[in-house]
């Protein structure tokens, strides 16, 4: 409560109204005054939806108190998109019921094997990401109104007609644009903008009415909601450390105002699909209140609005699940770093044992060549059965011998058909025709 002081406009002194009479005088100096009543404009009356069970707000609106709200969290369907789920509920006497579902979230991962691999098993319970294969709009809707009827037992259903979505001044091109700059934003968060190809974005919102039986009552339905996916391709070297930039989003690519069904056609290999619904809004009344009730089914999917709360605490696990799977990409990196010196090192201890094995093998046999050759040519020469062993002690070694002109003698590997020496004892050997010439002299295989 606050006290105001009136006071006259011609002298200042303090005036006396009962701010009934239209008419008066200033007590002081006797000036003639004019009293303009104006009303006060009727303040829109606000609704509140509260989890009663955890005294959390969950939502306002601006239905009026014929109305009565209710309203609950839904974490067994939480998701990165909605990690915070919310459905809320007015009903009035008359049997009419609305409700309010933040919505699901999904990936379609049926062309690319990349999202259900070891690591992205991982991430994907950290990002609590649900799977289904992609479903536009129309089918969505179809699917969503049969387990409405089913929840409620309603039986004789039928469809009646298709309306604009209920909340005023929608637009698909700024939803569109909206959805594009939330994804841009999560790339960038993410920090994996621009890893990905083939981006095609999906917006379409529905708004259907049915009709079916409820008992003996007629009642009519009301299914609106706003349905928006992401397509992108994956590299096929992509780095699973990104693989949340796919979940996220990209940087901005062309696109057109609101994609229709379809338009994303046969999926290539390695694609995904990102797709969501954005606030389920349902209306159930009986038949003869159709008319009267909807409005105020507009006027409610118009002034729903999610509390600061609950949009806060969405936003810290969102960046919680994010540093989560940071973290968990960090963890797998270095286990495969790891795994891969490991490796890397029993490659090189092999390797090493291997070399020495063969180098000691071929140290004795070349001994033992040698030692048979010196004594054959010191005691005989060469005879028959010692070129055999020879022979044969090249064949296992896979080489050739040859005689230079100074009468020294070179083996060279089997692999080379010509052979050369210079005065210097070099040796060159090759497989062209073509002669060397200049110091280089032809040797004799023996």
């Amino acid at each position: 409560m606050s006290v105001e002081v009136i006071k006259c406009p011609a002298c200042g002194g303090t005036l006396d109204c009962d701010g009934k009479t239209e008419f008066f005088k200033c007590g002081h100096c006797g000036n003639t005054l004019r009293l303009k009543i104006t009303e006060r404009p009727a303040q829109p009356s606000v609704m509140k939806f509260v989890d009663k069970s955890l005294n959390m707000p969950l939502a306002s609106c601006g239905l009026p108190d014929t109305f009565t709200p209710s309203g609950s969290l839904m974490p067994n369907t939480a998701s990165y998109t909605y990690p915070m789920p919310i459905r809320c509920a007015a009903a009035n006497k008359f049997g009419t019921a609305f409700s309010f579902f933040t919505g699901e979230a999904y990936t379609d991962d049926t062309k690319c094997p990349m999202l259900s691999g070891p690591y992205a098993t991982v991430v994907n319970q950290i990002s609590k990401t649900h799977f289904r294969p992609f479903m536009d709009a129309e089918n969505y809707g179809n699917l969503y109104i049969n387990n409405v009827l089913s929840g409620g037992k309603m039986t004789n259903a039928y469809y009646i007609e298709k309306r604009p979505f209920p909340a005023a001044g929608y637009n698909r091109k700024d939803a569109l644009d909206g959805y594009i700059k939330y994804l841009d934003f999560e790339a960038q968060k993410a920090g994996t903008a621009g890893s990905v190809t083939g981006k095609m974005y999906y917006l379409e919102e529905s708004c259907k009415v049915y009709e079916a039986d409820v008992g003996q009552m007629r009642f009519r339905i009301v299914v609106a909601f706003i349905l928006r996916a992401f397509r992108y391709q994956m590299p096929s070297m992509f780095a699973m450390g990104n693989i949340m930039g796919g979940i996220f989003g990209q940087r901005r690519a062309q696109t057109s105002n609101g994609a229709m069904p379809g338009t994303f056609g046969d999926m290539p290999n390695n694609a995904a699909i990102e797709w969501s619904t954005t606030g389920m809004f349902t209306m159930i009344c009986p038949k003869d209140r159709f008319d009267e009730d909807y409005k105020d089914f507009e006027r409610f999917a118009t002034t729903f609005r999610v509390d600061p709360y609950i949009t806060q605490e969405s936003i810290n696990m969102q960046n919680k699940m994010s540093m989560e799977v940071a973290r968990y990409t960090q963890q797998n990196i270095a286990q495969q770093n790891a795994n891969f010196q490991a490796m890397q090192q029993a490659n090189r201890t092999l390797q090493e044992a291997y070399d020495s094995a063969n180098q000691a093998w071929w140290n004795r046999s070349n001994a033992h060549h040698a030692q048979v050759m010196a004594s054959s040519r010191s005691t005989f020469g060469e005879s028959s059965s010692d070129r055999i062993s020879r022979m044969q002690s090249e064949a296992i070694r896979g080489v050739n011998t040859y005689m230079r002109e100074d009468g020294s003698t070179v083996e060279v590997s089997v692999d080379y058909d010509h052979v050369y020496s210079n005065k210097l004892g070099d040796t060159l050997a090759t497989n062209s025709s073509f002669e060397p010439g200049g110091n280089w002299e032809s040797t004799t295989k023996i």
